[in-house]
């Protein structure tokens, strides 16, 4: 069974087959790169170099599915369109079932539903997923993924997600960040501390000050960790939840990104458990994959 999730910068790929094992692969989402790992032998059946097995269905979700809609009909056998939250989310619930591969900042956490699965893609989606393993879309946010590369390439020139992460684990965002010690000299009462940021890259201009690409990769991920982490944790905070399960392209282990996401979060949340599982890129991939033994 395959699984294929069209995002709008990358495309996860994710091949079960009948013993059980998982293949995960990913390409640009470029229809030139889609075409050419989407081939077809001269029977017209559908023959990708790096699966050996028989592909009994195909299961597509995610923005491209509808954009790429007209190759994909040529396929055989014919593609399947899934609703794309519902296969993050049920992605994201496989993935936590090996907790071993799971990593939890925050109060440890027996059970991870009812949770909020936020999916750190070129955008960021909310999904509210029950202990029932119903899911509802709840919100999300236009500072994802695209907009972190797409600043950091006109700030520091650079669009490859690995080198800014790598920039930014050894920058220091209080460089350009005005934190609160900035503005009080101390601890603001009992709910700011020191060292929390006040304003993302305000020193900058109040102290026009320059910064080399480090410092300002640190800041620039930590600004939209934070954006991210406090919509979601409203949003957990409306859904009486305490689990925030983060999944997605954008999100990586090295650096300071879920640090960073945690920060946010606990700033007036303590009791917030947030998780990342591995191969959280993968997750609407492997939803779909599965969604396609559903239908089989």
């Amino acid at each position: 069974m395959l699984g294929v999730d069209l995002g709008g910068s990358f495309t996860k790929i994710c091949f079960i087959g009948k013993d059980g094992n998982k293949k995960l692969m990913y390409i640009p989402t470029k229809i030139e790169d889609i075409k050419n790992f989407f081939k077809s032998d001269e029977s017209g059946k559908l023959q990708i170099e790096q699966i050996p097995e028989d592909i009994e269905k195909i299961c597509i979700t995610g923005g491209g599915s509808v954009k790429f809609r007209e190759f994909f009909e040529t396929l055989n056998p014919k593609p399947v369109k899934v609703d794309e939250l519902s296969t993050q989310a049920f992605g994201a619930l496989h993935l936590l079932k090996d907790r071993s591969n799971v990593r939890v900042l925050g109060p440890d956490i027996q059970n991870f539903t009812p949770c909020i699965v936020i999916s750190m893609g070129t955008g960021v989606s909310f999904s509210y997923l029950s202990q029932d393993n119903t899911v509802r879309h709840v919100g999300g946010s236009p500072l994802g993924g695209g907009s972190l590369m797409g600043l950091s390439n006109l700030l520091i020139q650079v669009n490859d997600f690995d080198e800014l992460i790598r920039l930014a684990s050894v920058g220091n965002a209080s460089t350009l960040d005005l934190l609160v010690s900035d503005i009080y000299g101390q601890n603001y009462g009992n709910t700011l501390r020191a060292d929390v940021t006040a304003s993302s890259f305000a020193k900058a201009s109040i102290e026009n000050k320059t910064a080399p690409k480090e410092d300002i990769a640190a800041s620039l991920l930590q600004a939209i960790c934070y954006s991210i982490s406090r919509g979601a944790s409203a949003v957990g905070r409306f859904e009486n939840v305490n689990c925030l399960v983060f999944v997605g392209g954008f999100l990586s282990m090295e650096g300071n990104i879920p640090e960073s996401l945690y920060k946010a979060a606990s700033l007036f949340d303590k009791i917030l458990s947030l998780v990342f599982p591995e191969n959280h890129k993968y997750a609407g991939a492997i939803g779909a994959a599965l969604k396609a033994f559903d239908l089989k």
